[in-house]
């Protein structure tokens, strides 16, 4: 049996108004969905990057992807910094970029308030039915988010119960990271830093075929301090 689809939580910007598991945004290696819609609440858009170096934070925009991956285009004052790391297997490659697109683009759905739908082309039947309650939820349809969501420590290994899937792991650090109001761009209260801050996620992925990925399901994610590596 697979693992089962898990929605994406608010634990991952608010970790004291919520404590659920970590996200999961993950793509179809080399596929496209529609144009998302124009949402700037942290600053003007700065549009999507081609591939380029790898992602690092600046002050003044936000940067483009690694080589093979898209960035969506988050406001000025948001910025996503996902790691470069591939396999050495190439056949592993498109995999690993699939992961980081989709948790790319699934960023961005919260980010828009639950507006841009970029993520479903890289998910199962299935996990887009999950997604679309969690995008649904108030506390998605009327935020959003600004500051700066590290990601790093990315492995690839074959998912124990599936032949041919994957599983992708990632440490990802939200800890400079603040939920806004989505109409006024104000910091929401009661937010700070904590321990669900800095967390492991595992994606699991299909091969569907010429190189190409799915994200079909995702385990429950791992928190410091069990997940030491996952807090500079």
């Amino acid at each position: 049996m697979t693992s089962q689809p898990r929605p994406l939580p608010r634990s991952l910007l608010r970790p004291l108004l919520a404590a659920g598991a970590a996200t999961a945004v993950l793509a179809l290696a080399a596929c496209g969905g529609s144009k998302a819609p124009t949402f700037t609440p942290g600053g003007p858009a700065t549009g999507s990057a081609a591939s380029g170096a790898t992602a690092t934070a600046t002050p003044l925009s936000q940067p483009s992807g690694p080589p093979g991956v898209t960035m969506p285009p988050f406001g000025a004052n948001t910025h996503i910094v996902m790691t470069s790391w591939v396999p050495a297997t190439a056949s592993l490659v498109p995999a690993v970029n699939a992961d980081k697109d989709f948790e790319l683009a699934y960023l961005y759905a919260e980010y828009t308030g639950g507006q841009s739908g970029d993520w479903t082309s890289y998910v199962s039947a299935a996990m887009a039915e999950a997604l679309r309650s969690a995008l649904a939820a108030p506390s998605v349809t009327t935020e959003s988010f600004k500051g700066t969501i590290t990601f790093s420590a990315m492995s690839v290994m074959p998912d124990p119960k599936i032949t041919k899937d994957v599983d992708v792991s990632a440490c990802v650090d939200d800890a400079q990271a603040q939920n806004t109001d989505a109409k006024t761009g104000q910091v929401l209260p009661g937010q700070s830093p904590s321990d669900h801050s800095y967390y492991q996620y595992t994606d699991e992925l299909a091969p569907l075929g010429g190189g190409q990925w799915q994200v079909v399901g995702n385990y429950a994610p791992v928190y410091y301090p069990q997940a030491k590596e996952c807090k500079p």
